[in-house]
């Protein structure tokens, strides 16, 4: 008997990854299993006879065996977990992994080396904008893909607080080296890194035109992303570490919904194969 699993997108997130949802359902048929895909803005959720129930554009849903939950929407995710059905990512690394400061706050004291750090709500940034320093990263907790990231020298207040619109935020120092290094994680195992170089400025992601390369981990490095992994229960993700001047990591996020077209590019991995056969594994 085939096994079912939800894909849940938000609708931007789906036209966007139109492919990748391809993927998902042609390499699900290879394994014996119907992907559906479901949009995030049409999920609710409530409680019949003491137990949850999912509806999808106001129908009741029959639960599948499995659900990818591809938006970046906590409670979505914790609702979802709420039913039973095995969820990846766990709504914990949605939870903490897509609000930075509760990122840092939660690896803090683990031997895990990061960059000093300073959480502001919008307001009390505005209240200490004058002591922050000019060589300053400003980043909105919840921002993403490079977005709402700035150097305070290089933008006016103004349109700081425009891009940050009024989130919370996490005030850390410049790290020189304009690369970083992704690992790509799946349960508890690293698949393979990516670095990352800015073409200019201080922003390497790919999606803004950062190159990519194969990087090769050293054991220290490898030690501190075990170290990360075992603070989680991981399904598949990339944890990303800066690299400063003299080639030193330091923690940066955790990305719960990972981007993959870094490790096909780079790769002959085929990561959705593998994380279906991995989820396969753990719903037995």
């Amino acid at each position: 008997m085939k096994k079912t699993g939800w894909l849940i997108y938000d609708q931007e997130g789906a036209e966007r990854n139109a492919s990748y949802i391809s993927m998902h359902i042609e390499e699900g048929e290879k394994l014996g299993i119907q992907i559906k895909l479901l949009y995030a803005e049409f999920l609710s959720f409530g409680i019949q006879k003491e137990k949850m129930v999912v509806f999808y554009k106001g129908q009741q849903m029959e639960f599948p065996n499995f659900t990818i939950c591809r938006t970046i929407n906590p409670d979505i995710s914790f609702m979802l977990e709420q039913t039973g059905v095995p969820l990846f990512n766990q709504a914990k690394v949605a939870e903490i992994a897509n609000n930075k400061a509760k990122t840092y706050a939660f690896l803090a004291g683990k031997g895990i080396p990061m960059a000093d750090a300073i959480f502001l709500t919008a307001e009390q940034l505005a209240t200490d904008w004058d002591n922050i320093d000019e060589n300053s990263i400003i980043k909105a907790v919840a921002g993403h893909g490079g977005t709402q990231v700035f150097l305070k020298r290089e933008q006016d207040k103004e349109q700081i607080f425009h891009g940050i619109k009024n989130a919370d935020v996490v005030v850390q120092p410049l790290i020189e080296g304009g690369k970083d290094v992704r690992v790509y994680v799946l349960g508890d195992t690293i698949l393979a890194a990516v670095c990352r170089t800015a073409k200019e400025g201080f922003k390497s992601n790919y999606s803004l035109g950062g190159e990519v390369s194969l990087y090769t981990l050293s054991d220290e490095n490898i030690s501190f992303v075990k170290k990360i992994m075992e603070q989680f229960s991981f399904g598949l993700v990339g944890i990303d570490f800066l690299v400063d001047e003299k080639g030193k990591f330091l923690f940066n996020e955790i990305e719960d919904v990972v981007g993959a077209r870094m490790l096909y590019q780079l790769t002959s991995i085929n990561l959705v194969e593998k994380y279906l056969q991995f989820i396969l594994e753990q719903i037995k």
